[in-house]
């Protein structure tokens, strides 16, 4: 397109004065909102340097292989006939911003209209693209109505993950707002679990949601105790949220038991086996200041060293 015809993000503005500064590298979006426009025409115009240079390395889109995660932006958008934007709602709190909108698109003659609700967060003073929740059509109840939910997380690095977490004496107007935010912040960052510390809270509590079990709900576990691991050991693949880009097989008991308390108050103790009982084992071992990464072979360690130190180091520049 030229500089003189009218920017596709729908601002009404021509491009050069809209958002080719942002494609160009000369001016920075002040906030969200003006990310997310910028985005979209960047799609529109197949500018993947800028999706990808906006996009922050803690997103589970993000990828330290450039060229496939290029190619794949170019895929999506020559395959895209984008028609327009539709900006539904946008808020911003302190260093985190929601965006829901409609891209109003077609692919291979037949409609291809979604809705998003986006998640952005600011690092070093400059917005980024972190994490989505997408459904296809034009869907308004993806406003968010409320204050947003999703809390930051602590990375490899801070010290909060090596603590040993405090129990919880009471269950409090506070704790139960928390399990509640640790609760959307696990389904917006596409987790199985998140523990307390995970957040800044050096609490023993934690979320899963065993997403291989039918109809399975979020579940939220207080001062949860682990016995009975059984014999029987299984090597199954982990990840973390505060260790993005690494994924291990990490050997495990098949079963245990656990008791915990619910935020209802009430007493529980479970024979758990499976994906259950390593996401648990997995959430317990935060509480008690340990990472997936400790249980791995002095071999397999030393190989992802380097990796947990970049990562450590781009947690740091973009504090």
């Amino acid at each position: 397109m030229t500089i003189t015809e009218k920017c596709p993000c729908g601002s009404g503005q021509i491009y050069e004065k809209c958002c080719q500064p942002y494609h160009n590298g000369s001016d920075f979006p002040q906030n969200a909102y003006l990310l997310m426009r910028s985005r979209y025409s960047a799609y529109v115009l197949d500018r993947p340097e800028y999706i990808m240079a906006t996009t922050h390395v803690t997103s589970p889109y993000y990828s330290e292989n450039r060229f496939i995660w290029k190619r794949r932006i170019a895929q999506f958008t020559s395959e895209t006939e984008f028609q327009r934007l539709e900006i539904l709602d946008f808020k911003e709190f302190d260093d985190l911003a929601v965006v829901t909108f409609v891209v109003h698109a077609a692919q291979k003659n037949k409609d291809f209209t979604f809705t998003e609700k986006s998640y952005f967060i600011k690092a070093n003073r400059q917005w980024f693209y972190r994490s989505g929740l997408c459904i296809a059509g034009r869907v308004p109840e993806l406003i968010t109505r409320d204050k947003t939910k999703v809390l930051p997380l602590a990375y490899y690095g801070d010290p909060v993950l090596r603590k040993q977490a405090e129990p919880i004496e009471e269950i409090t107007d506070e704790i139960r707002q928390l399990a509640e935010d640790m609760i959307e912040t696990m389904f917006v960052c596409y987790g199985a679990g998140l523990a307390a510390p995970q957040v800044h809270r050096s609490v023993r509590m934690f979320v899963i949601f065993n997403s291989h079990e039918e109809g399975a709900e979020p579940v939220v576990l207080i001062n949860p105790k682990v016995s009975n691991p059984s014999k029987r050991l299984v090597s199954e693949s982990e990840a973390c949220l505060s260790i993005p880009f690494v994924r291990e097989d990490v050997q495990r008991p098949d079963a245990i038991t656990v008791e915990y308390t619910t935020i209802e108050g009430k007493q529980v103790i479970k024979e758990c086996s499976g994906m259950e009982a390593r996401i648990i084992m997995h959430e317990n071992d935060h509480i008690n200041g340990v990472l997936f990464i400790d249980r791995l072979t002095k071999k397999v360690r030393s190989e992802i060293d380097p990796v947990l130190k970049t990562i450590e180091s781009r947690m740091e520049k973009n504090k």
